[in-house]
This record gives C-alpha cells, structure tokens and sequence, in this order.
C-alpha cells in the first residue's frame, strides 16, 4: 500500500509540474470589481500577454476551474504615458462582478472600491457583498515582474503575490472563470499557465505520456509486490 500511496503521490507531482501556458485569445472581457469597463485588452506574443491602457476591466477565461487547480503567472504595472500608481490584480471563482474572489494590488493610488482595503488584499464577494479575508499595507513597485499564483485546494483557497501568502478555509466559489483585472492602472499579465490545464489547451500527446507514465507505475507495483 506504501508503494502505490508514493506512485500517486508521485504522479500528482508530475502532473502539477506540467502546467500549460493558457491560451486567452478566446477569452471575454467584462466589467471590473467596481463595475467599469473601458480597457482594451492586447493579446501579445504566443496569445499569453495582456496589456492594458490606464483603465478598468476584468479578463476573464473561457473555461471554468473545478474543484482543486492553480493559476499562475506574473503581473507587472508599467509607467506606459501615465506616471500611475493604482489597481492591478487577478480574479478566480469568478461568476461575474457581483460573485467572485479577487487579489487586487495598489501602488498607492485607489483603495479597493467595494471594501475600502488599500496595499493589497484578497476579497470574497457574494451578491454584490463584499468581505475581506486579507489585506496588508503593501504597495508594488513600477517595472517590476511579481509572480502570482492563486488556487484551490479542497475547502481552501490560498495565493501568493509579492512575497505576501494566505490559505483560507472557503467554500463560496468551488469553481468559476480565472482571469486578472485593472483598476485605473497600465498593467501587463504574462506566462499564465493552469493546473489542471483546460481540456481545449491538452494536447493529445501530452496527455498519453502522462497515462503512460501511469501505467508503468503501476506495472512496477506489481512486478515488485
């Protein structure tokens, strides 16, 4: 039983250090947190590079996340024409603007519109009803690449963002849209990838190498029980 517990624990491994690049040419733009939209979204080199001028909007994926996943990349606030220090963030579990979580970050500019948080924080929001369940006081820097990731494991939710981290017990959104969203703000959003990768973005080679993988594992078990 030992043998078989460390196989699969051995293949979740090797699955999670096989996220794919997402693909968000397909996917829909909507109104931000604070219900504006008025960006327009770039789609840039390889259809995973977003860049957004000075405005508000949420990109959001075309698949949902269900159950256990991550959604990782990095962000970056650029100066572009605009000497500016406002929100970027990401969004998961999203539903619309009126039912999702969202990390946003400031860089000293505008607070989070529905709860009034500033720095950066992680925010819960359910038929317009905002709560948040973190919030630091700390700002980004201009021109800089932060990685993020958000997911979900189980009934916990958890992120990482420029060396702040937080796993929460909360089950309101156990699936939804992935996506990132600017407040104001010039930002780029980079080398996103997903774990597990949306079905669409699964070629099929990759997934016969991993089933392969799989199943001799599992005759190795065997040969050595």
């Amino acid at each position: 039983m030992k043998k078989i517990v460390t196989l699969v624990a051995g293949l979740f491994l090797s699955s999670a250090a096989l996220a794919s690049p997402i693909n968000v040419a397909d996917w829909t733009q909507e109104d931000s947190p604070n219900r504006a939209r008025t960006a327009t979204w770039n789609v840039g080199s390889g259809n995973n590079a977003i860049q957004n001028t000075n405005s508000y909007g949420t990109l959001v994926s075309n698949f949902d996340e269900m159950g256990d996943f991550t959604f990782s990349g990095t962000m970056t606030a650029t100066l572009d024409s605009f000497n500016d220090n406002d929100i970027m963030g990401v969004v998961f579990g999203w539903q619309d603007s009126d039912n999702h979580y969202r990390l946003g970050w400031e860089g000293g500019g505008f607070n989070d519109e529905g709860t009034g948080a500033s720095g950066m924080w992680l925010v819960e929001e359910v038929a317009g009803v905002d709560t948040v369940l973190f919030q630091v006081e700390v700002l980004w820097n201009d021109l800089i690449d932060y990685t993020f990731f958000v997911g979900r494991e189980g009934n916990e939710i958890s992120f990482n963002l420029g060396g702040e981290s937080g796993t929460f017990t909360n089950t309101s959104f156990m699936n939804g849209a992935i996506g990132f969203y600017t407040e104001s703000q010039t930002a780029n959003f980079t080398g996103l990838a997903s774990v597990p990768v949306p079905p669409s973005e699964v070629s099929a080679p990759t997934s016969l190498a991993i089933l392969g993988l799989g199943l001799l594992g599992l005759a190795s078990v065997r040969r050595k029980s």
